[in-house]
């Protein structure tokens, strides 16, 4: 009886184990990162988590800038896994789906390039782009970048061929519908839609990310990148007008190395920054807050 309890023993293993294996053939391992992109470290995974105040987005992570600008060496954005397996999520049947293949991180610029936002910018942006009737260099960059993210995802969904019967395309297909996975694949920065005839710079930090990424050394450039960033450039100089030191300040590392939060006092502090979402909803709830007071004020 012992004996064969451990041939069954032994057996139950050896299943288990082809089991695993044929998952992992089942689902193809994503090799490619982002152009101009270095693979990351568990490290980093730890040093996003600090930066944005989140775990989830450390399970998406695929690569980093491969030229660092922070003074301190802490990657300022990371490149995202456009559907990246399940793990650790509420709904643990669906995969998460992230519309944008770029994260900009650093506390520092994160909350500077919010507030830009806030102030307009982005309307700005595409008020000049809207008068250039796309034949600046402004566009340009704009319809390259576009380009790029969109050839990127592709290759990360299906690796060097297209593939309808891919599993993680099925998925897409089953979340969003065969339209809506299909614009998923063609988008651009930021999730932008590629169909559009408006230019629309949607997302600051998104643009600044894509910055990050662009490879200083012309002769090393592949897949269309290029250092030649205006957008980019556009928010760095406007960066500077406000006094932000885009390579850091000399106790931001505070936030990134674990240090603790609101390490600096003053003027200086730099904290974790609240995620847009999150800032839209408080927003929203408080524009609610107020129509309650004035219904009731009436």
């Amino acid at each position: 009886m012992a004996t064969l309890m451990g041939a069954v023993t032994s057996m139950h293993h050896a299943t288990a184990a082809f089991t695993s294996g044929l998952r992992k053939e089942l689902r193809p391992t994503k090799r490619n990162i982002f152009p101009g992109a270095i693979p990351i470290t568990e490290a980093d995974k730890e040093t996003c988590a600090r930066q944005t105040g989140q775990v989830a987005p450390g399970n998406a992570l695929m690569g980093k800038p491969s030229q660092c600008s922070c003074k301190h060496g802490y990657p300022q954005a990371f490149s995202l896994d456009p559907a990246p397996p399940t793990q650790q999520f509420k709904r643990r049947s669906m995969d998460r789906v992230n519309s944008g293949l770029l994260k900009l991180t650093c506390p520092l610029i994160v909350n500077a390039v919010d507030a830009l936002e806030d102030e307009g910018f982005i309307n700005k942006m595409n008020s000049i782009l809207a008068a250039k009737e796309g034949e600046d260099e402004l566009s340009q960059c704009m319809n390259d970048a576009h380009a790029i993210h969109s050839s990127t995802r592709k290759k990360l969904i299906f690796g060097p061929a297209r593939d309808d019967d891919n599993q993680t395309f099925q998925m897409l297909k089953s979340k969003l519908g065969d339209k809506g996975a299909e614009y998923f694949l063609d988008s651009g920065v930021a999730g932008a839609n590629p169909l559009t005839k408006k230019k629309d710079v949607k997302c600051l930090h998104a643009w600044l990310a894509d910055y990050l990424f662009r490879i200083t050394d012309e002769e090393a450039c592949c897949d269309g990148m290029t250092s030649n960033h205006p957008i980019g450039e556009a928010i760095l100089q406007s960066l500077k007008e406000r006094d932000i030191d885009f390579t850091g300040t000399d106790t931001c590392y505070h936030v990134c190395s674990g240090g603790g939060v609101d390490v600096e006092s003053g003027d200086g502090a730099v904290t974790v920054p609240i995620a847009r979402n999150k800032q839209r909803k408080k927003k929203d709830k408080e524009f609610e807050r107020r129509r309650r007071r004035q219904d009731r004020n009436e």
